[in-house]
């Protein structure tokens, strides 16, 4: 598993300024350096999610010394296509839009700089201009669909997702296999925040959600799955985190968390475009590729039955058994 920096170390480490590119030792500028230009996703720094997760893979970068990094966040560009338009003009070896919801505004810029290579992480461009990374985020929730099953005793289970997209479609969809794979009568509560970046949203959903009964919650929702986990700890029930491991925002509660190396994206994106060169087309990383998994199980006392069980559901997605689309 790739390492996740914590953001203070980060902001030690890579010293990234997001109005302007990294100047390291003046002796190393008579080498050839590559540069990576980040625009972040619409939450930015600090989700302890997504955006965190891609700051481990540019740290990543950083660190083989052939890479400059420089980034924006929206609270500074205010829109997606001011972001990119302002990177693709400093002409770096690859603009990369993270997330779905710049997909539109990433393409129109693509479009009026043909020869700059883009990336796109979590959606697909069919530009020639522009590589596709996406992930198979149904293997790792049908995982924990399947842990949370285990660990409810009152059969009910919850997801919240940030916003009713095909992307977090996925989630549930693997969430609620994963569940009923285990327990073909489980209850699986279902609520879209239609928000990312809203915490207290997350918490009244969750405690509605809690209400019913439901006794272990996942959430797919960046900053608003924040408050879904401190809630559960509030009412000491558990939880399921989403794209790094989310323990320390609810560390009573978290039971495992859903691991989406966006890391591995970024620094997948770095080593391709640097070997090949202009390029377009779609990778996508799954359990199979170390992308998509599990964080260690804590907080529960699972049997040797039960983790028995987990492990062969693992196995089974590795072994392309488990179709949950």
């Amino acid at each position: 598993m790739l390492k996740h920096w914590k953001l203070a170390m980060l902001a030690t480490t890579i010293s990234l300024a997001g109005c302007g590119s990294i100047i390291d030792d003046p002796n190393q500028a008579v080498k050839e350096r590559q540069k990576m230009a980040v625009v972040l996703s619409d939450v930015g720094l600090g989700d302890q999610s997504f955006s965190d997760a891609a700051m481990s893979g540019m740290a990543l970068l950083r660190e083989k010394e052939d890479w400059f990094i420089d980034y924006r966040e929206l609270g500074e560009t205010k829109t997606y296509k001011v972001a990119f338009d302002t990177l693709a003009k400093e002409k770096p070896t690859v603009v990369v839009g993270l997330g779905f919801m710049g997909q539109a505004e990433l393409e129109e810029v693509a479009k009026r700089y043909p020869l700059q290579q883009f990336a796109l992480i979590d959606a697909v461009s069919e530009l020639p201009n522009v590589l596709s990374v996406t992930f198979k985020e149904d293997e790792g929730s049908y995982l924990a669909g399947a842990a949370a099953a285990l660990q409810s005793e009152n059969e009910t289970i919850g997801f919240v997702g940030g916003m009713k997209s095909p992307l977090i479609e996925k989630f549930e969809k693997g969430y609620t296999a994963g569940a009923k794979a285990i327990n073909p009568d489980i209850k699986v509560l279902v609520d879209y925040a239609e928000d990312f970046a809203a915490p207290e949203k997350g918490r009244t959903i969750a405690n509605d959600q809690m209400n019913q009964q439901a006794d272990v919650l996942f959430a797919a929702a960046g900053l608003t799955g924040s408050g879904v986990l401190e809630a559960a700890q509030a009412k000491g029930n558990k939880a399921i985190g989403v794209d790094s491991d989310q323990t320390a925002i609810a560390p009573d509660a978290v039971m495992t968390s859903m691991l989406k190396q966006v890391d591995l994206a970024i620094t997948t994106i770095g080593d391709t475009v640097k070997e090949k060169g202009l390029q377009s087309g779609q990778i996508v990383l799954g359990v199979k590729e170390g992308a998509i998994q599990l964080a260690p199980i804590r907080n529960v006392t699972f049997s040797e039955k039960d983790l028995k069980q987990l492990e062969q559901l693992e196995q089974d997605v590795l072994e392309g058994k488990v179709d949950v689309q």
